[in-house]
């Protein structure tokens, strides 16, 4: 255990040491003050395993905050349903409006699972995909399979432009679980965006290991690292960044986003939340910490300059609210 925590710690302050400070985020004080720099923000969630508002405080305050913050959407990583118990998320979605217009799922083995015969049943999880109606949405291409998809959000005069994959943690080869098939549409789907001042890439994927960059090929990683923003993974239950060899300076910023509702390892219960900046366009990517009370700074903030370079903010310093990830 003390090895596997080790190992953890040390992938998530890679870089801490190279990485330079984002001095013009120096006199953000309170993560109140972060809002209002913003443009826009929005959220991240992972491996809620069928919580909602309805049995967890974590969820509660989670809607809330988003709602307090301005949050324009969520995206979800994933493992939002579970076999075997209630579910109350499901009716969350059909009963919250906001939720329902504004969350985008990824389908993973949990999905499979509670709509099919098993995580190994690939693609079985995209019924929740229309709980939320997506196919109705404006900017959204949903693949034949139905289980993966491309959406351009339209926010202000920025896109974001987020990708959608299903590879779930069975079957056990991975290479067979994140099929060669998303694997081109990502790379196809990336390569067609005519990426401008105010376009921002996401690249979403559940993952068996909590990575998964190392399964592209060779010309398929330098196209998706070099020209997407933000890589996001999840099946561990940790908040972590993942640097990829290479790019821990430049590129895609990539990290598996943790849990709402089943952390792990030293990860408290939370949510991701992405402050998008001008002047120049960045994404502030932090973890929101949900057993407080308060919706507060956390320690260590990633800042991702869009088409850029990657930087590291520490917000939390003597004489300045903040709330450390680690304790």
């Amino acid at each position: 255990m003390i090895r596997i925590l080790g190992a953890v710690a040390m992938m998530f302050f890679s870089g801490v040491a190279s990485g330079r400070e984002a001095t013009d985020l120096a006199e953000t004080r309170t993560i109140e003050d972060l809002d209002r720099l913003a443009v826009f923000s929005f959220a991240i969630i992972s491996d809620n395993k069928g919580d909602s508002p309805k049995n967890r405080s974590e969820f509660t305050k989670m809607v809330k905050w988003v709602e307090e913050s301005g949050g324009k959407f969520v995206i979800g990583l994933g493992d939002h349903v579970q076999k075997g118990v209630e579910n109350s998320f499901l009716p969350f979605l059909k009963e919250n409006k906001w939720w329902h217009d504004n969350f985008y799922a990824n389908v993973a083995d949990g999905e499979n699972e509670y709509y099919g015969k098993g995580q190994w049943d690939w693609g079985a999880g995209r019924k929740i995909l229309e709980v939320v109606d997506l196919r109705s949405r404006g900017g959204v291409h949903l693949r034949p399979n139905g289980a993966e998809y491309y959406a351009r959000i339209s926010v202000k005069d920025y896109n974001v432009h987020l990708i959608q994959l299903s590879y779930p943690d069975e079957p056990a080869n991975p290479l067979l679980a994140f099929r060669p098939d998303s694997r081109r549409f990502l790379a196809e789907t990336i390569e067609g965006i005519t990426k401008g001042e105010k376009d921002i890439i996401v690249a979403c994927a559940h993952s068996r290991f909590g990575s998964w960059t190392p399964l592209l090929s060779e010309e398929h990683q330098k196209l998706v690292m070099g020209k997407a923003d933000l890589i996001l993974s999840a099946t561990t239950h940790y908040f972590m960044r993942i640097p990829v060899q290479g790019y821990e300076e430049r590129g895609a910023l990539c990290i598996n986003t943790g849990s709402i509702t089943h952390p792990r390892f030293f990860s408290p219960p939370g949510y991701v939340q992405v402050h998008v900046l001008q002047n120049p366009l960045r994404l502030v990517v932090q973890y929101i910490r949900a057993d407080g009370e308060k919706r507060l700074l956390s320690r260590f903030a990633w800042v991702k300059h869009v088409s850029g370079k990657i930087e590291l903010v520490e917000f939390a310093r003597p004489g300045r609210p903040g709330d450390p990830l680690h304790r």
